[in-house]
């Protein structure tokens, strides 16, 4: 039985060192003019080449998204992008369209191709099908059951299958949307979605303007496209079963706390799996793993579609409203370690602040694998080296901190309710 790959988002070069600091097996990002999360601060030619070259020095494989739907016009410029790649081409190109494919084996012949959740594929003719056309692996739709999937993987010998395990879900069929260009002119599949489907809405009678009429018991409307967050942490050993290649992690647009804590805890679900490859967890485990799941912003967790199709929407939406629950306060982020003083037991860290932090503050201090502990800030200076009693998100500070931190170590604090209702979120 194959190991399962942990394959990680990344949506800037911060969120790519994360990933692989935190345990990823390979990550995936995109060019700013070709990838569906133009928003995620993608990658430009010469920080893709660079992003590359460093997942090679760390042993983890890069695969490039250039799954935008493209028309005509985009054609000419996409294959003369993928000729700049030629010198150090990423380990798989994720593609969503046949013109697309052409491309690329047409450019880059020696790439293996991944096609996108985007083309739907939901049975096993379609995946031999892309098979046949050079397609080495497939993300399936996530509209498919575990038999489903166990079904692809039997009858497409060869063929690498990849599933989303967890982030958030589009209530569009495998993501393929208009509602955010028919409402705001932004287009979900030329990656610029709105997300319009996370807004609350109410039923107004044409002749009686102004009179609404909820859908549901609650006067701000009914939030009736909101889709839940995924979370299979439970059936990794079920999926690995099936005989899954990869399993992935939704999240491009989301914060590199996020990155960290959730690959964390697959990287530590997909070793325990390799260490009892015929066990199932045990509830302790998963009650733990669960539990630092839900120390990301996130929306409420369903298991998706992986026992078929329910026929219970409630299962999969969430009808009172779209915001995260938002239960820790990602601080800040370690870049470097400046010293350390054995006799106060302290070190002086560089750190990159993503929230406010303030001398006195205990905070979490969350590591790769295990090893969490607890840390005071007991000094705070700006980059200019001016003290300071508190510094604010965007900026960079020095800190000494009681312990020894190193560099990808967060820094985080639980909060106060752990109800967000912004409607979109960094994670």
């Amino acid at each position: 039985m194959t190991k399962l790959e942990l394959l990680v988002p990344a949506g800037n070069r911060e969120k790519l060192e994360i990933a692989i600091a935190y345990g990823a097996d390979a990550v995936y990002f995109g060019s700013r003019e070709f990838s569906l999360r133009r928003r995620a601060g993608n990658f430009s030619l010469t920080e893709t080449l660079t992003a590359i070259s460093y997942c090679r020095k760390h042993d983890v494989k890069a695969y490039l998204a250039v799954n935008l739907l493209p028309y005509n016009a985009d054609l000419a410029a996409l294959g003369d992008y993928l000729k700049e790649l030629q010198p150090l081409p990423p380990d798989a190109l994720i593609v969503g369209d046949p013109g697309v494919i052409t491309l690329c084996r047409e450019h880059l012949p020696g790439v293996s191709l991944h096609l996108s959740t985007q083309a739907n594929t939901l049975n096993y003719l379609a995946a031999s099908f892309w098979r046949g056309n050079g397609v080495s692996r497939i993300n399936l739709a996530r509209e498919l059951s575990l038999h489903d999937i166990a079904e692809v993987v039997r009858r497409v010998p060869g063929l690498e299958c990849e599933v989303f395990v967890h982030g958030a879900m589009c209530m569009a069929y495998s993501g393929r949307c208009l509602l955010s260009a028919a409402l705001t002119g932004r287009h979900a599949n030329r990656g610029d979605c709105a997300q319009p489907c996370r807004w609350g809405y109410a039923l107004q009678e044409e002749t009686r303007p102004g009179e609404y009429l909820p859908l549901e018991e609650d006067e701000r409307g009914s939030y009736i496209f909101n889709a839940k967050d995924l979370c299979l942490i439970a059936r990794l050993p079920e999926l690995k079963a099936a005989g899954v290649h990869s399993i992935k992690i939704e999240g491009r647009m989301k914060s590199a706390y996020y990155v960290a804590a959730v690959t964390r805890v697959y990287r530590q679900a997909l070793d325990q799996l390799a260490l009892s490859p015929e066990a199932l967890f045990s509830q302790d485990q998963l009650d733990r793993w669960k539990n630092e799941l839900t120390r990301v912003s996130h929306r409420r967790y369903t298991e998706g579609f992986i026992d078929g199709d329910k026929d219970r929407p409630q299962e999969l939406q969430y009808l009172h409203d779209s915001a995260y629950l938002r239960n820790y306060r990602f601080c800040a982020l370690v870049l470097e370690v400046l010293s350390h003083d054995p006799a106060s037991k302290s070190c002086l860290v560089r750190l990159s602040i993503k929230d406010r932090l303030r001398v006195g503050s205990k905070v979490e201090v969350m590591v790769p694998g295990l090893g969490d502990f607890t840390t005071t800030i007991l000094s705070l200076e700006k980059e200019n080296g001016e003290a300071a009693s508190e510094v604010h998100p965007g900026t960079v500070a020095l800190a000494r901190c009681q312990g020894f931190l190193a560099p990808y170590n967060i820094l985080r604090q639980p909060v106060s309710g752990g109800h967000d209702r912004k409607k979109v979120s960094s994670g």
